[in-house]
């Protein structure tokens, strides 16, 4: 398995499906594992370096969102961890579909698990808009994030200052909106407050590289904002979308292209009279 980035307080994974990223935080107190994914070597890759740092600290491990390739490495972690995620997250209507997913992948591609596969059972349900808590002997910040999804979550390790977003503000994907682009706006006014008003070092995204610059983070906003102008244009305007700047940017336009057509179906269904 990849590692994108390491040093004494951070190691990113990186997958080799969709560049999927899983992020360990190595506190003094404390260790806060993140989406732990994706193929069984990959999961037991992450696992062995979890054991050889635990050595008595605390042991986290947070889900930004409950897709499915977010939280297939649940029960390799969850019988030592004390599990965090979103109140949306444990009231999800998508349980059983997210769980079917899974099933339906190691199928597909006959793939075993030495765990069984479950949705996460969580210890820590955050249900404010923004909500703080310690871990280990650092400042945690936590704020709601829909739009993706219906249950995603934003954590800033404040002590860090290490800002993870889940499937929010990727380099290698324009925005996937599976619940609402309005609400997708929404949070992309929230790290838009959190990059200026906080001090950040790195943001990492679920799929594709970290971003350790202000510039770069605010690019990226800008990015998805226009995606999301351009798609409600062609759905409220009747303009064209240029499909073709699209994929030429974001690569791989077989898959990518059914994923625009979705983000085009939700849109006339949430925007059009």
């Amino acid at each position: 398995m990849k590692i994108q980035f390491q040093n004494s307080n951070l190691i990113i994974f990186e997958s080799e499906l969709f560049r999927t990223t899983t992020t360990l935080l190595i506190g003094e107190k404390h260790l806060f594992l993140v989406d732990p994914n994706w193929l069984p070597n990959e999961v037991d890759f992450i696992f062995e370096i979890v054991e050889q740092l635990m050595k008595g600290k605390e042991f986290y491990l947070f889900f930004t969102h409950s897709d499915y390739d977010h939280i297939i490495g649940y029960q390799k972690f969850g019988k030592f961890a004390k599990t965090i995620a979103s109140q949306n997250f444990v009231n999800s209507k998508s349980i059983e579909s997210n769980l079917q997913q899974i099933r339906e992948f190691d199928d597909q591609y006959y793939i075993k698990r030495d765990y069984e596969i479950e949705y996460p059972k969580i210890d820590i349900a955050i249900s404010k808009k923004k909500e703080k808590h310690i871990f280990g002997n650092e400042k945690y910040k936590f704020y709601q994030a829909v739009g993706h999804n219906a249950d995603g979550l934003i954590c800033l390790n404040q002590t860090q200052g290490i800002l993870i977003i889940g499937d929010y503000l990727s380099n290698i994907e324009f925005p996937y909106i599976y619940e609402s682009v309005a609400a997708y706006e929404n949070t992309l006014n929230v790290l838009e407050e959190i990059i200026e008003k906080e001090n950040i070092n790195i943001l990492i995204t679920g799929h594709g590289d970290f971003a350790s610059t202000k510039f770069e983070m605010t690019l990226r906003i800008k990015a998805s904002r226009d995606y999301i102008l351009k798609l409600k244009n062609l759905v409220l305007n009747d303009e064209p979308f240029p499909t073709l700047e699209l994929f030429e940017r974001y690569g791989f336009p077989i898959i990518m292209k059914k994923f625009h057509e979705a983000n085009i179906k939700l849109a006339e269904k949430e925007f059009k009279i």
